[in-house]
């Protein structure tokens, strides 16, 4: 299966329109779809996206839950109420909702970010920033095993 990969950087052009990169759009023909699901991400701050077929497969997640607990109502409302299915148009590009773009400070620029079976859609400088924060915990989390396996001998 093709995985969405890489972090790629899209203008978005005056009527809010930005291209969905050509390898994730191939992504989505190759799995029958021409279209993007977008929603918020629960941290607040990128967006969520995927293909109808990954949204299908988190209902049935949810659906696993008992029909009558908070925890599927409240699971549904956040995930499924705030999606927004987009049409890719004929030049590959999407037009993000303002209430979106707004939500996490996306103005003329934005990341797409490979996240294996969806990907997100982030503002730049928050990115960035998250870059590095999880690059710097990755580095500490492999000082700390090395350290362990040190005293383990």
């Amino acid at each position: 299966m093709a995985l969405f990969l890489s972090t790629i950087q899209n203008k978005i052009d005056k009527k809010g329109r930005v291209s969905v990169p050509a390898r994730f759009r191939s992504i989505l023909s190759e799995r029958g779809y021409s279209s993007i699901v977008l929603f918020p991400s629960f941290e607040g701050e990128a967006i969520n996206a995927c293909d109808m077929g990954v949204m299908e497969g988190l209902l049935e997640k949810i659906g696993g839950f008992d029909p009558f607990s908070e925890d599927r109502e409240s699971d549904a409302d956040a995930l499924m109420a705030a999606a927004v299915e987009l049409p890719i148009d004929g030049d590959g590009r999407i037009t993000i909702p303002p209430t979106l773009t707004e939500e996490i400070g996306i103005e003329d620029q934005c990341v797409f970010v490979g996240r294996g079976d969806s990907f997100q859609i982030w503002a730049p400088e928050p990115f960035d920033t998250r870059m590095k924060a999880v690059k710097e915990r990755a580095r500490l989390k492999r000082a700390a095993g090395q350290k362990r396996e040190a005293s383990d001998d």
